[in-house]
């Protein structure tokens, strides 16, 4: 008989509401979405820590990818293929479109939504800067890559 409990939670099945802790700092789940880029999918966990706003990036390929960004002021209009940000500077790594598949929780969009997003990072690839943009609305983050073994999963009670 298998004693695992079904809710088992993973970083491919966070819950609104879990609290996630990455590095020892507690954050609260408000939202996810899901998005296909032709194909290719890839989920995004809205944390707030009680004062900011992140993004947990979670991408599957042949191992997890794991990125935490910090929503920040956008210093642009339009998507070029190089940033200085705050004294580093990034270089654009790919560019493309996705599709809003699914969304729970507080989160600002609509199922089937497009968006048009740029990952940046700098020359160690250690420092990461996304930009995304909503039906013209520019949204800028700043982030960088996080081990599992540094993250914890509280699920609600």
């Amino acid at each position: 008989m298998n004693n695992i409990p079904q809710d088992t939670r993973n970083l491919l099945n966070i819950h609104v509401g879990d609290i996630v802790s990455i590095d020892e700092l507690d954050y609260e789940v408000q939202g996810l979405i899901k998005y296909n880029d032709h194909g290719w999918r890839w989920t995004e966990y809205k944390l707030k820590d009680g004062r900011k706003t992140y993004w947990l990036s979670i991408e599957q390929d042949d191992d997890i990818e794991i990125s935490l960004y910090e929503e920040v002021v956008a210093i642009t209009s339009t998507a070029l293929k190089v940033y200085t940000y705050k004294n580093i500077k990034y270089y654009m790594q790919e560019g493309s479109d996705a599709i809003v598949e699914d969304l729970q929780g507080n989160i600002n969009a609509i199922k089937g939504e497009q968006v048009d997003y740029y990952e940046y990072s700098d020359e160690d690839d250690e420092n990461l800067l996304c930009i995304e943009i909503w039906n013209g609305e520019i949204e800028m983050s700043i982030g960088r890559w996080i081990e599992d073994y540094n993250i914890e999963i509280y699920p609600r009670s």
